[in-house]
């Protein structure tokens, strides 16, 4: 996972000594970054690829046979369509869905109108649109994913072939090879932003998409729907826009953003040294590539930048007529069947006797209009029937729209296809003169005419005269017409007066198109001019062919522009009396749109405007907006580190101290948000993989404390192990596990989470679930174990432990242990630090493993004698010593003989009975007793922190983990001698009073019943002699004196220096000695024959 690349390498978070890498270019910033070198790998099954099958590509959000030069999709399918989402659960780390339980995180609709500051932040502010927009975080997510990915693979191949430092030859191959890898760079940064572009476009395109589930009328519903829509439109259109200025190149899309002068437009070419050439063959040259490919960066700026808004506007159109007729009374456009021009009106003049022939003119409503006869403007329907007018103002409206898109073409077929080939004639006079004879030779005077018109048409046209209406309404059809001569005719001031141009967009395309035409006028006029002189200097009338004379005068009517300066272009929309294209670049995305057009300071001014807006949002509702704020800066991250760093909060938008860059605040802010949806929760991995070591670390571990089912677990700590540097997953879940252990906040119930086990109270249950997080992988086992003792020693300090058979206090150790750590945690713990390879940072060494492995077997092992004793105290409570011989026979009808033999059985019965009885104690005093002694005998001493003799690092932890401990010790210590005392005692006198019921019941003849039944249950080898006999009295488990001989050798097991109890039982040694001695006394009691059976 780590390069060796210096120019991509960092120092990772403390004993991570890997060099790492980055996926982009090595930024100057003093702030660590979290590296990505194969951190994205293709083949990793993450959520992001939504269960993809193997072999199958999920970096491509189009096809390659529908993308076109730019990598941009035609159709701009959208990812979601491409996702499958697992319904069944499938290996770790795919993302499966999720239970519906948070249906009250969804955002409202609403439009936030009502931001007047007045601090000049508003203008990025204004319209936002909220509303629920989770599906679209997926694509989002993914569509970063395949971005970083490729960028990864481009960080490989330029590792692959960079030479040493000073090494001055560079082969050819390797030439090759980094230019395949820069081509590589530049189609991952066009088809991260094309895909971003598909994406809120597709979404713009679906009716609006959801809205808010807070209820509402349906109207609300519906404006929350279209607001939404809009929202998507604009800011597919701007990552339209960047993927179009990307194409050509860095330089220009963020143009000038380091504070150097905007070069100069220029021409590759001057026009007027090609006197010979053609006005088409001259345009060719002038604005086409050098040799070396290249063009003026001005001028190729504003060709993409034309060639976008017409990409826009032409999506509008389609939208326009894919929803024909769909609920609109208002068609865009006329009937199918219309097939001559005006039949309605012609009609009508026949009904009255006239004849169409020179009764009507094709400028016949304009000479209506502007005649003699009338002294103000009217609506051209008073020539026109109204069905005509209707169907006129549609047929213009849509080569109107079409002439937008660029697409004339398709404009003139619709004009002659209508009958109106006239009109299509009309409209091709700007096609410059060519060699072959194609093209209008009095092109500037056609153009100057269209301007004359265009004015003239203005005093109908005019905003004051038109009431404004939305883009559905229907003008007359000469505002229509004056519309397209002001863009054949360069007239901006005209059009940004009609009504016709009701939005942003179709001012920003006035404005760019008319920029192109004057340039390209002034080239012509240029080599017209020169041709001029020529033909005077030469006394030859005409020269060159297609030399217009007199065209190219001073003409004060010729519009002026900008030289490619968008920024001064753009400005003209200020003075627009049409508030939607005066106000339109108040909406943030349009804003943005201007600001990368305009390009020098106002990319950083209008970054970091937004970037405060988001930031210092207190409302979940513009998380869109700060999802689109966010991605911007990932990329301009990525791919230009250097202007990055220098991005920064305005000084008034405080940060609260943190010194961190503003890539990675809108990163927290977003990931914050992120982790407040658990149906997005698949995603925060990778944006936490974007942070600084440091960032990553805190913000993931605080992520990971909320995230409670095994599957989610799973999954999160997966992605982690994904994209995170190696080995940093092992000290998130440090931090997540201490944290959840140690935490102190009340308790309440997170989504996903189980219920406690019985007797658990939900607080600790989720402690001990954490540890859960350290068992999915056999390499944390080492901490697991850690994390584990750390659990136990707090909850046996906590409850402490009771001596009573209903004692429960120590139940949440004993599930623990029991039921939800794995049985081999301790020896697979050790296992794992003797075979340590160095991946994990601050690994536990072989010798700590070791102290944590006897640290908790001897808990486990003092829960085991809990148990047993807890169970030995049940059993003796519930199992009488005493009890009645049923077996005797009524007297005075048997013989001696018959006697006998009854008193024989009745005698057997009873021993085999009280056998049984003893048994039963005699087991559970065995076990409780041995589990007893194997902790106060424990090897090396229970609970004794060996970490001093090893000499290890005296951390604060080894320090609280060995005050712990003694603690424990000396609590605990004690009361398990006592216990195992306890233990011993109780059993004598319970097998005392099996002596006194035998004897009570059977008298004289009860000696030798006890003697058969003790030794049965005597293992050693003994033979019949009295005296062999009476070692049963303390050899046989079924004597009291084999418990009071045990309880007697305690002494000699609490004074062995080895076992170090003498220190821990302090006050209580005075007690312990007084029970050794009466246990003295009742040994020698039961050890002799009379005093046991003369009672």
């Amino acid at each position: 996972m780590a390069s060796n690349d210096d120019d991509y390498g960092l120092k990772a978070y403390q004993d991570i000594q890997a060099q790492l890498g980055l996926w982009g270019e090595a930024s100057p910033s003093p702030r660590r970054k979290s590296p990505s070198a194969s951190r994205y790998n293709d083949s990793l099954n993450t959520p992001a690829t939504f269960g993809v099958s193997d072999g199958q590509e999920t970096d491509h959000f189009m096809d390659e046979d529908d993308a076109d030069a730019t990598g941009r999709s035609p159709n701009l399918r959208s990812p979601e369509e491409k996702m499958i989402n697992n319904s069944e659960e499938g290996p770790v780390g795919v993302q499966t869905p999720l239970p519906a339980e948070n249906d009250d995180d969804a955002m409202e609709h609403e439009n936030d109108n009502d931001n007047d500051d007045d601090d000049g932040m508003n203008t990025a502010h204004n319209n936002i649109i909220f509303g629920d927009d989770s599906d679209s975080y997926g694509p989002y997510h993914n569509a970063l994913l395949t971005f970083l990915q490729s960028r990864e693979r481009l960080s490989k191949a330029y590792s692959a072939v960079q030479v040493e430092d000073g090494e001055d030859d560079v082969m050819q191959e390797e030439n090759e090879e980094l230019a395949e890898a820069n081509a590589a760079g530049e189609e991952a940064e066009m088809k991260f932003l094309s895909s971003l572009a598909e994406i809120c476009l597709l979404r713009g395109s679906q009716d609006g998409g959801k809205v808010g589930r807070g209820g509402g009328s349906a109207a609300a519903a519906a404006a929350a729907a279209a607001g939404l829509c809009e929202a998507s439109k604009n800011e597919g259109n701007f990552w339209d826009l960047m993927t179009a200025l990307r194409e050509g190149g860095t330089d220009s899309l963020f143009y000038c953003v380091d504070g150097e002068s905007p070069p100069d437009l220029s021409l590759n070419n001057d026009p007027a040294t090609m006197l010979a050439m053609s006005p088409a063959e001259v345009l060719e040259a002038c604005f086409g590539e050098d040799e070396d490919g290249n063009t003026s960066l001005p001028l190729q700026r504003l060709n993409a930048a034309l060639s976008w808004i017409e990409a826009c506007l032409g999506r509008n159109f389609d939208e326009k007529i894919a929803n024909e007729y769909k609920n609109s009374n208002d068609p865009i456009l006329p009937p199918p069947g219309r097939r001559t021009m005006w039949p309605a009106t012609v009609e009508a003049m026949k009904r009255k006797g006239q004849t169409s022939r020179g009764k009507i003119h094709l400028d016949a409503p304009l000479q209506h209009i502007f005649g003699d006869r009338s002294t103000s403007p009217v609506n051209v329907s008073s020539f026109l029937e109204s069905e005509d007018e209707v169907n006129d103002a549609r047929l213009l409206r849509a080569c109107f729209m079409l002439f937008q898109a660029g697409r004339i073409d398709e404009a003139l077929k619709l004009v002659s296809d209508c009958g109106q080939a006239w009109r299509a004639a009309s409209w091709i006079g700007g096609e410059p003169l060519s060699s072959d004879g194609s093209g209008n030779p009095t092109r500037s005077l056609w153009k100057k005419q269209c301007r004359e018109i265009s004015k003239q048409m203005s005093r109908v046209t005019q905003v004051g005269n038109s009431p404004q209406t939305n883009t559905r309404s229907l003008h007359s059809s000469i505002a229509y017409e004056a519309a397209i001569l002001c863009l054949l005719s360069d007239d901006v001031h005209n059009a940004l007066n009609n009504p016709v141009f009701q939005t942003w967009e179709s001012g920003v395309h006035a404005v760019l198109h008319a920029e192109r035409g004057i340039i390209v006028d002034e080239v012509l006029k240029a080599h017209n001019n020169t041709r001029i002189e020529a033909a005077e200097e030469s006394q030859t009338h005409f020269p060159y062919v297609g030399t217009e004379f007199d065209a190219f005068d001073n003409n004060e009517s010729a519009p002026e522009g900008c030289d490619g300066d968008l920024g001064a272009a753009l400005e003209q929309l200020d003075s627009s009396p049409l508030d939607e294209i005066r106000e339109g670049s108040g909406d943030p995305f349009r804003n943005g749109m201007s600001s990368f057009l305009v390009g020098q300071n106002a990319v950083k001014e209008y970054i970091e405007e937004c970037a405060a807006l988001s930031i210092s949002a207190q409302n979940e509702d513009e998380a869109c907006f700060l999802r689109y704020i966010a991605h911007l800066v990932i990329y301009i991250d990525s791919v230009l580190p250097d202007f990055s760093s220098q991005l920064s909060l305005p000084q008034d938008v405080g940060s609260d101290g943190n010194d961190d860059s503003l890539c990675e605040l809108l990163l927290l802010k977003y990931i914050s948000y992120l982790s407040t949806r658990r149906d997005l929760w698949s995603h925060v991995a990778l944006y936490c993989s974007l942070l600084s070591v440091d960032n990553i670390l805190e913000t993931y571990s605080s992520f990971l404390i909320n995230v409670h089912s095994d599957q989610e677990r799973k999954m999160t700590l997966q992605q982690a192990r994904d994209f995170f540097p190696e080995g940093l997953d092992c000290c998130i879940l440090r931090n997540v596990v201490r944290e959840m252990i140690i935490s102190d906040i009340p308790w309440q119930h997170a989504p996903g989470e189980e219920r406690a086990p019985a007797g658990v109270n939900s607080a600790d249950a989720r402690k001990m679930r954490s540890i859960h997080w350290l068992c999915y992988y056999p390499e944390h086992w080492p901490d697991a174990l850690v994390c584990s003792n750390l659990l136990l020693r707090i909850f046996l300090l906590t409850e402490g432990v009771g001596t009573e058979p209903s004692d429960s206090n120590l139940l949440a150790c004993k599930i623990l242990c029991d039921k939800m750590l794995p049985d081999d945690l301790a020896d697979v713990a050790v296992m794992q630090c003797e075979q340590n390879d160095g991946n994990v940072p601050m690994s536990i060494s072989l010798p700590m493993a070791q102290n944590l492995r006897k640290e908790y077997i001897s808990i486990e092992m003092f829960l085991n004698a809990h148990t047993m004793y807890a169970q030995f105290l049940d059993v003796i409570a519930n199992t009488s010593p005493s009890h009645s011989s049923k077996s005797k026979m009524a007297g005075g009808t048997q013989n001696e003989f018959e006697k006998g033999i009854a008193d024989k059985m009745e005698r057997n019965a009873f021993r085999q009975k009280k056998s049984g009885l003893c048994k039963i104690i005699t087991k559970a005093a065995t076990r409780a007793s041995d589990a007893l002694m194997e902790v106060i005998s424990f090897s090396g001493g229970w609970l004794i922190d060996e970490n001093v003799f090893l000499s290890e690092e005296d951390t604060e932890e080894a320090q609280s983990r060995s005050h712990e401990m003694n603690a424990i010790r000396s609590t605990f210590l004690p009361k398990v001698v006592f216990m195992l005392y306890e233990v011993l005692d109780k059993t004598a006198s319970w097998l005392e009073q099996v002596v006194y019921d035998t004897l009570i019941q059977f008298g004289s003849g009860s000696e030798d019943m006890l003697l058969a039944l003790f030794s049965t249950f005597d293992e050693s080898d003994v033979s019949n002699d009295d005296d062999v006999t009476m070692d049963v009295l303390t050899t046989s488990l079924a004597a009291p004196g084999y418990w009071h001989y045990k309880a007697l050798s305690l002494a000699s097991v609490i004074g062995n220096d080895a076992n170090m109890i003498n220190q821990v039982l302090g006050s209580d040694m005075e007690r312990f000695q007084t029970s050794i001695a009466e246990s003295h006394v009742k040994l020698g009691r039961c050890s002799n024959r009379d005093s046991l059976f003369d009672r």
